[in-house]
């Protein structure tokens, strides 16, 4: 018996839409709204996820992922990040802190504040890190979303 209810058309729409978010584009001014968009698009996607998975039909490809530790694959990425998003916002009340969740567009590499380092491999996309793990929207979100949608026969 499945533990988690599965995704409706809302759910999926939600993460289309998601997706098209203004906060999401390249060229998008850092007004800090993708902070919002990307807490509330991680958390759709792990649940959505985690019913492909209950399903024993685990998205799990590991192209761009730092396999290490607890992170296996898309699916366990997607998840250790959804489970930090609320640490990250306990942090500060009100607000999300600035050295704790970062992104970057296009290819290439740096340190953040935090003293993190990052890279991006994959020019056009973004890539979005809480301390030093990283995601990649394209390459990855959208990636995993597409296969999910696969074994659901969406």
């Amino acid at each position: 018996m499945p533990l988690t209810t599965p995704p409706t058309n809302d759910d999926l729409l939600a993460i289309d839409t998601l997706f098209r978010s203004p906060a999401f584009a390249i060229d998008a001014v850092d007004d800090q709204a993708w902070r919002t968009a990307f807490t509330e698009l991680i958390s759709r996607v792990d649940k959505l996820l985690t019913q492909v998975d209950e399903r024993g039909q685990r998205v799990d490809f590991t192209k761009g992922i730092g396999v290490q530790g607890k992170i296996q694959d898309i699916t366990s990425l997607v998840h250790w990040m959804n489970q930090h998003l609320p640490d990250l916002a306990a942090d500060r009340p009100g607000q999300w802190p600035q050295n704790r969740l970062n992104r970057y567009t296009n290819e290439g590499w740096g340190r953040f504040a935090n003293g993190c380092s990052f890279a991006n491999e994959f020019d056009g996309d973004i890539a979005f890190f809480i301390d030093d793990q990283r995601i990649y929207l394209h390459n990855q979100l959208h990636r995993a979303v597409d296969q999910a949608k696969q074994v659901l026969a969406i």
